[in-house]
């Protein structure tokens, strides 16, 4: 049976830390691209069943190919990525890219893109799996065959880690073990925060399910008012309470997903309301991390 990991109901309390994100900004903002095309689930790859995590799905035999889940993700690497960054482009915002290693090796078009904006690359697994049922063996593989790949095809060590959820109670010691900076697998605060791995302070950069296209898969979202609407309101609160308090904001987007023609115009309204808001910082997941590091040492830190 698993150690049961330490749980934390406490966190920073009614007394956040007082700080200014840089240029003095009150709200951090940053638009992850999730690449996980071609490293999802898929018997070509000697998986014993495809992905379900689809538009739509349709049963077929065990150990058959669904060539409709299929095609969706080769929509995503075929035509949504590049309908996801040339918008980004168009209003100046470099993403960080959530990459499946696999993905990336499969797309050589899409790595040198992302190489050619400076997008920072946080390690998505080898393969778009969880963890969960994986041995420690073969999840220390699928970080170290992430990260050794991912630097071999953008020529830069990865920082950070968001495993595909749920992720185990072993996997962000692990993490440490490989030299990650920090982990994204959290939704458990409104700002970076430490937690104690293997007796040090590990940094957790948070991330978001909610503000994320997967609701469109999930249900919850239906229109692109649905996902500008909520975005905007997320947005909207944050902003409201960084007056008091600095926050940061995560927005979850994929290809596949947000790169259909009729779901693109609500992170359109998305990034039109926040360019109306100068006290904003838009930056990497690794610039984030970088500053918390700096302004708040982790030798200074109380997991």
């Amino acid at each position: 049976m698993d150690t049961l990991a330490p749980r934390d109901f406490v966190g920073y309390g009614p007394n956040p830390p007082d700080f200014a994100w840089p240029n003095g900004a009150r709200l951090a903002v940053n638009f992850v691209v999730n690449y996980e095309e071609g490293a999802e689930r898929n018997v070509l790859d000697g998986d014993p069943a495809h992905e379900t995590l689809v538009e739509a799905r349709y049963e077929v035999p065990a150990g058959q190919r669904e060539l409709f889940a299929e095609s969706t993700f080769e929509y995503g690497s075929r035509v949504g990525i590049w309908r996801l960054l040339e918008t980004l482009d168009e209003h100046g915002i470099v993403p960080t890219v959530f990459a499946s290693a696999l993905a990336l090796e499969r797309n050589a078009a899409v790595t040198e893109a992302i190489n050619a904006r400076g997008c920072d690359v946080v390690g998505h697994g080898y393969r778009w799996i969880p963890h969960t049922g994986l041995s420690e063996a073969q999840e220390r593989r699928n970080i170290v065959d992430c990260v050794e790949t991912l630097e071999r095809l953008t020529g830069r060590r990865v920082q950070g880690w968001f495993t595909r959820p749920p992720n185990t109670v072993r996997t962000r010691s692990l993490l440490a073990q490989a030299g990650l900076v920090y982990d994204a697998g959290s939704v458990s605060d409104d700002i970076p925060y430490y937690e104690e791995v293997d007796g040090r302070p590990f940094l957790i950069v948070p991330y978001s399910l909610d503000v994320n296209d997967t609701k469109f898969y999930k249900g919850q979202f239906f229109t692109a008012d649905d996902f500008a609407r909520y975005a905007i309101d997320c947005f909207d609160t944050l902003a409201a309470e960084s007056a008091r308090r600095p926050r940061l904001m995560s927005v979850g987007l994929h290809p596949r997903i947000i790169g259909r023609p009729a779901r693109l115009p609500g992170l359109l309204r998305l990034i039109e309301h926040l360019s109306a808001n100068d006290d904003v910082w838009i930056a990497g997941r690794d610039e984030i991390a970088r500053f918390w590091l700096e302004t708040f040492p982790p030798e200074t830190a109380h997991a």
